[in-house]
């Protein structure tokens, strides 16, 4: 189970993978409401991870344990 890190960038949110060394802008958040954050997230080249659900949408930057989603 990677940690990610999640930093905003002006309007964007990205997503650094230690474990890979990888950066990516995040396209998509399965839940992004006042009451919640989180779930799928889709990554720039197609990747997606999973992360469990906040409540509210967190204070950046923020790290996590992150799954792949296998239900891409």
């Amino acid at each position: 189970m990677p940690v990610i890190i999640l930093r905003q960038r002006g309007a964007d949110l990205y997503c650094y993978i230690a474990k890979q060394d990888l950066e990516a802008r995040v396209l998509q958040v399965e839940h992004d409401t006042p009451e919640h954050w989180g779930g799928a997230l889709e990554l720039e080249g197609g990747r997606r991870y999973y992360v469990n659900l906040q409540p509210g949408r967190p204070a950046f930057p923020l790290s996590l344990r992150a799954t792949r989603d296998t239900q891409a």
